[in-house]
């Protein structure tokens, strides 16, 4: 039988009628006819600008219609948010930014300090809520507890133990040593960075049932937000001797604080974290644990030097002392790469991670909304159903009488 991506046959539909059905040329096997393979996600039939059909760089596997090299912070941070919560979740992080702008403009340092600590954390929690990743059949209750708990101790721990050394760097009057740049520049920053993902690392030696590569992007981000909420509060807290509005200190070094405690520093954090965290977790199909153990070294590698080098830039950048704009400028540019790169990882590990048996049954795809058969991608958007809780597939599944089992077409 051919295998050529056009052959076409027919199938149960989720409604139980007579469907087509395509063999993907990538992966070789029969799906339900539509503009994605429904396996492996490839495109079925390209089209100019679409470049290869199995990276699919035009469509991002955990949102329709969005570029993967689109800077998009709501669908990248947020990978599990439903298509009708992106919009109130970029209001509440541009509604997070432009309060701590008004803190900073307004001098009390007291709020300052809080919000950027809490404000991206506490946003992360309702991301958490609303995508619904709680449970057994996701992460239990007990497993996030665990990871935010032991980010948090990390971080304050962490804080109390290098703020006096970097204190005392900052205070150092003439060019900075070559001992200070490794210890300050580079020890410091990326040892922090190796710590906060600590908690990933932890959870997964505890062997969870749970192996979706969006299962550890949760526990890393959320270990690495949560350690990165404690060390600024240890780290900014000391200000507050000062009263809780300081009308001495200048506009500016107020508002370069706010961009980069509140918004560039979370940012990076949960960038990074997720990226490792999604890497642990990431398989791409059964086989020998050797040859998982390969997987993971090529997705767990990768993603730990991006954390390095991010980290490594982030402490090089502060302790250059550079006028403030330029600081902040930087710092931004990094959390955007960060974020960027967490984003061609969840792409590629949602494209390529290994699948459980296809059920074929019908279900409302969370971001189209079109019911399609249960299987890996969505034959019309192309969007992962791992992009979504296991609670929220089995909310959206429908009963069907002729289930529509996808099988690899045999030649």
């Amino acid at each position: 039988m051919s295998t050529d991506s056009t052959s076409a046959g027919t199938s149960a539909s989720p409604g139980g009628a007579a469907a087509s059905t395509v063999t993907c040329g990538v992966c070789g096997t029969k799906v339900p006819a539509g503009a994605y393979c429904g396996f492996c996600g490839a495109v079925l039939f390209r089209q100019r600008g679409h470049g290869l059909a199995g990276l699919r760089a035009h469509t991002y596997s955990a949102a329709q219609a969005e570029h993967v090299l689109r800077l998009s912070v709501v669908s990248s941070l947020f990978p599990h948010l439903p298509h009708r919560s992106r919009a109130a979740f970029r209001s509440g992080l541009a509604v997070l930014i432009m309060v701590l702008v008004v803190l900073a403009l307004l001098r009390w340092q007291g709020a300052l300090v809080a919000v950027s600590a809490l404000g991206f954390p506490l946003l992360f929690l309702i991301y958490l809520e609303e995508s619904d990743v709680y449970g057994d059949d996701d992460l239990p209750v007990a497993t996030m507890l665990l990871t935010a708990v032991m980010g948090a101790g990390l971080g304050a721990g962490w804080a109390l133990l290098t703020a006096p050394l970097v204190a005392r760097s900052y205070s150092a009057m003439g060019a900075l040593s070559s001992h200070a740049i490794l210890r300050d520049g580079l020890a410091i920053p990326v040892g922090g960075a190796v710590l906060m993902l600590v908690p990933a690392v932890v959870v997964r030696l505890l062997r969870p049932r749970n192996l979706e590569s969006l299962d550890g992007f949760l526990v890393g981000s959320l270990g690495a937000v949560a350690f990165t909420a404690a060390a600024t509060l240890v780290r900014l807290a000391p200000q507050l001797a000062r009263g809780l509005v300081d009308p001495d200190r200048p506009v500016g070094v107020f508002v370069a604080e706010a961009c980069i405690a509140g918004v560039a520093v979370p940012l990076t954090a949960a960038a990074v974290g997720g990226m490792v965290g999604a890497a642990l977790w990431y398989t791409w199909q059964r086989g020998a644990r050797q040859q998982q153990l390969k997987r993971l070294a090529a997705a767990g590698v990768p993603s730990v030097a991006v954390v390095v080098i991010v980290y490594a830039a982030v402490g090089l950048i502060d302790i250059a002392r550079l006028p403030d704009p330029v600081v902040v400028t930087l710092h931004l540019l990094i959390a955007a790469g960060a974020v960027l790169a967490l984003r061609v990882a969840i792409h590629l590990a949602l494209l390529n991670e290994m699948r459980e048996e296809m059920r074929g049954e019908p279900i409302v795809c969370a971001e189209c909304h079109h019911v399609v058969p249960d299987i890996a991608f969505c034959p019309n958007c192309g969007v992962s159903i791992r992009a979504s809780s296991r609670t929220s597939r089995q909310a959206r599944r429908l009963p069907a009488s002729e289930p529509d089992h996808t099988t690899r077409e045999q030649a």
